[in-house]
């Protein structure tokens, strides 16, 4: 009885890919199996016409073409040669300008203690919403708690 999975033994056979168990094994079924012979016997037929076709020919033009593909310049090397000269320059002086820009920025006073005081509490602010706190009055409260201890 020919299984649905003999067709990829015969296959693997036929191209020298089993093991040389799995070939004994398999010869043997084929020296048994009439059905199992006849699909081999198929599939070698339809090996030898694959092989007899001609084989096809690139056109002329096709080896330039991939060549030309090939040689396409990557994204890195069009940057190198777009940043040349006078290019450069207006570059260079765009970055100046906002790196100077961005030092001058007016900042709000007391913006750097606000940022150093997130930095020190990240671990208390972090679980906020685990601790279901949800509007700003919520956090009021946890910010006068420490008026409340005093109090006590």
């Amino acid at each position: 009885m020919v299984e649905p999975d003999d067709a990829l033994q015969l296959t693997a056979y036929l191209d020298g890919e089993l093991d040389p168990a799995e070939v004994l094994r398999l010869q043997a079924r084929l020296a048994q199996e009439p059905a199992l012979r006849a699909r081999e016997q198929r599939l070698r037929q339809a090996i030898a016409a694959v092989e007899a076709l001609p084989s096809p020919q690139a056109s002329p033009g096709l080896r330039r073409k991939v060549l030309e593909a090939v040689a396409t310049p990557t994204l890195a090397e069009r940057l190198q040669a777009w940043l040349t000269g006078p290019r450069l320059g207006l570059v260079g002086l765009a970055a100046a300008g906002a790196a100077t820009a961005v030092a001058l920025w007016p900042t709000e006073e007391g913006e750097e203690d606000e940022q150093l005081l997130l930095a020190e509490n990240f671990d208390v602010v972090e679980d906020l919403d685990v601790m279901g706190l949800d509007t700003a009055d919520d956090l009021e409260v946890i910010a006068s708690l420490h008026e409340l201890e005093m109090q006590r």
